[in-house]
């Protein structure tokens, strides 16, 4: 694969991620033209991530099965269709079922990405490959931000929010065009069967996980949301053993549990649900508090989080040459960054809070970045580098499923959490609390993020 099809493999990953947060600074926008408030909004991130983390381990598996180009360009072209009926919805509820449809979209294109640098590379292009996925991944999530906001504030043709998602069209178009040219088709060499039994087991048990986490606050924790995570548990359990046996029958799991059980794969899991889980509820918090709790417009909103984006692009790009020095322990390093830029943060708005402006946040959110920046390399380049070529692509989903699944969880979680102190009216008392929990998580990682990806026999 050429620098060209790299291109289009990295734009591509880029649109999904950068529609998981491009809605967060239009949320405002979103809830005053289509009259609805943001316990109802939240479902605009949570329907598309949701979507995203449970169809993301089929989508690698086809990929796997029927040609990492095929589905990455059917991919393209359901995303595409999708952002278009995103940018024309004319109510809430219609706006709500073409984010779901866009993030199970997203679900079928993400993994090829990642599995086609995996089979397509050689060792030292793949490095650098992963190295621009990471530094793209964390420039997305800012980036997102810091673009829904111009285009919130530009109110092209009075659209308002809409061209946050008609924007893809375009972009769609020419990496469908650009997909077939230049990206090679590669799949697994043995023809595997898919485990339908799994995809549902595993479907079944995120969508009872985080529809009560969205929603339990609203329904003041009816009893049947606890049953719906009492069916999340038992979900897991079943498709574990249900897995494990298709594997030891000499089937094709959906999940394999024999790459669940690598210490580099499981441990990495670990590290990269913990991050992308706080940041986020972070990333949900920021622009609703920014702009209806200390009155920023959306533009100012998004120039807030500019700096994370450059120093997670910045960090990323560094990360190879710091896991050079430092090995796994780049993580902690990222870990310290992250812990001083949230204390710095939590300064600001405890300090200038309801009259902050964003040049007030250019070093915190600059260190946060560049915290994310180094972060998130070290732990992909551990799982990628643990899976068998054969299986890149339900690797590459298993990693992606954690992610997502984590971000649907702390944009729940983190999001009630916050939207149970704005309801009380201290917008203020929330921010501080949803960066504190992300500092916690940043701490951890000062402390033990390198010693937990670190393998016995060495980096």
């Amino acid at each position: 694969m050429g620098t060209l099809g790299l291109t289009i493999v990295l734009v591509a990953a880029a649109l999904t991620m950068i529609d998981a947060s491009i809605v967060n600074v239009a949320l405002p926008s979103i809830q005053s033209t289509l009259h609805t408030d943001a316990s109802v909004s939240q479902f605009v991130v949570s329907g598309y991530v949701i979507a995203y983390a449970i169809l993301l381990v089929l989508g690698g598996k086809l990929g796997d099965r029927y040609g990492r180009r095929r589905l990455l360009q059917i991919g393209v072209l359901a995303f595409t269709l999708t952002s278009l009926a995103c940018g024309l919805a004319p109510n809430i509820d219609s706006l709500i079922v073409a984010r779901v449809l866009q993030g199970g979209s997203a679900a079928f294109l993400l993994p090829q990405a990642l599995s086609t640098i995996q089979t397509s590379l050689a060792d030292s292009a793949k490095t650098r490959a992963i190295g621009l996925y990471g530094a793209i991944g964390g420039l997305s999530a800012a980036a997102g931000q810091l673009l829904g906001g111009v285009l919130v504030w530009a109110n092209i043709a009075g659209l308002e929010w809409r061209p946050i998602f008609l924007v893809n069209v375009p972009l769609g178009i020419l990496a469908l065009i650009g997909a077939k040219a230049q990206v090679p088709d590669t799949k697994a060499a043995a023809n595997q069967p898919m485990d339908l039994g799994g995809t549902v087991l595993l479907g079944v048990g995120v969508l009872a996980l985080l529809i009560p986490l969205s929603v339990g606050r609203q329904v003041h924790w009816a009893v049947w949301c606890w049953a719906l995570i009492a069916l999340a548990v038992v979900a897991g359990v079943v498709l574990w053993r249900y897995e494990r046996k298709l594997e030891q029958q000499g089937r094709t799991p959906l999940i394999p549990p024999s790459l669940v059980r690598l210490r580099p794969v499981n441990r990495g899991l670990l590290v990269l649900g913990s991050g992308f889980l706080v940041f986020s509820g972070f990333s949900f918090a920021v622009p609703l508090a920014l702009q209806d709790g200390n009155g920023m417009s959306a533009v100012e909103s998004g120039l807030s989080v500019a700096p994370l984006a450059v120093g997670a692009f910045l960090g990323s790009l560094r990360a190879p040459k710091v896991m050079g020095t430092f090995g796994m322990r780049t993580v902690n390093v990222g870990g310290g960054f992250l812990v001083a830029g949230l204390a710095l943060l939590i300064v600001a708005a405890k300090a200038w809070w309801p009259h902050l402006h964003f040049y007030e946040l250019i070093l915190a959110m600059f260190l946060i970045g560049v915290g994310n920046g180094l972060f998130i390399p070290p732990v992909f380049r551990t799982i990628l580098t643990a899976l068998p070529p054969d299986q890149a692509g339900a690797g590459s989903g298993i990693m992606s499923t954690t992610q997502q699944t984590s971000v649907a969880v702390g944009t729940a979680v983190l999001g009630q959490v916050f939207i149970s102190f704005a309801a009380g009216g201290d917008m203020n008392l929330g921010f501080v609390t949803v960066t504190a929990a992300y500092l916690v998580v940043g701490a951890l990682l000062l402390l033990f993020g390198g010693a937990a990806l670190t393998q016995k026999t060495g980096d």
